[in-house]
């Protein structure tokens, strides 16, 4: 019982960061629409064929895919709020049972918020907390998948606006050299989005933590390089 308490106080004490979901649910709608030409569908079948054997696996950020219509829902096990000790508990056999060839995996940048953990014990150092979950998560899943291939991303940059709200994505760029670190020890890849928003600045939405539908397709054609 008291995990439980601890672990709702907990995803409450973050689930600002998920507003967004709300618009990109929303924007699928009008992107749907819009997004009627021969030339766009191609594309989008373009990625699905792509990504038929990938899994993308993480938060809301990643969850926003699935608004975009660009790849087959199957292939995206994502939630808002998540965060990777809660996704070791709940996510790894959905995971498991999907037997993609590639797992990207992107979590952090709710896991820089978490207040406690599980058992209501104050987090004093939320980078090597969540550092630590990420490696056990990414053990947990190659037990069960061995020849998988793991593509960890970097956490997404923040706007200053929030970053005023939410002090501690300060540490996005100590949790990013962390992951490098991570990635090597797993024998994983490291795939820094950084290079996207060094083409693109308009790209976050209006909480400056998640993203717009254009995002995502810059997103898949960087990632669409790791899938052989």
């Amino acid at each position: 019982m008291l995990k439980k308490v601890c672990t709702c106080l907990m995803m409450g004490a973050i689930a600002l960061t998920s507003a967004a979901c709300v618009d990109n649910r929303t924007g699928k709608t009008s992107n749907t629409v819009t997004q009627n030409t021969a030339h766009e569908k191609k594309s989008e079948d373009i990625y699905k064929s792509i990504f038929k054997n990938s899994l993308f696996f993480g938060d809301s950020i990643t969850e926003g895919i699935n608004y975009q219509d660009l790849i087959d829902d199957t292939n995206v096990i994502a939630e808002a709020g998540k965060v990777t000790v809660i996704a070791i508990e709940e996510d790894v056999d959905k995971v498991v049972e999907s037997k993609p060839e590639h797992i990207f995996m992107s979590f952090g940048i709710n896991d820089l918020l978490m207040p406690m953990d599980l058992e209501g014990n104050p987090i004093d150092n939320p980078v090597r907390y969540s550092i630590d979950n990420y490696s056990k998560l990414i053990q947990k899943v190659k037990e069960n998948l061995p020849n998988v291939n793991i593509h960890i991303l970097s956490v997404t940059p923040v706007t200053d606006k929030a970053l005023q709200e939410f002090p501690q994505y300060k540490h996005i760029d100590e949790y990013n050299e962390k992951l490098k670190e991570l990635a090597k020890a797993e024998k994983a890849e490291y795939i820094d989005l950084y290079p996207i928003f060094d083409k693109d600045l308009d790209l976050h939405d209006e909480d400056g933590v998640h993203f717009k539908a254009n995002y995502y397709t810059q997103l898949l054609d960087l990632l669409k390089l790791s899938v052989k």
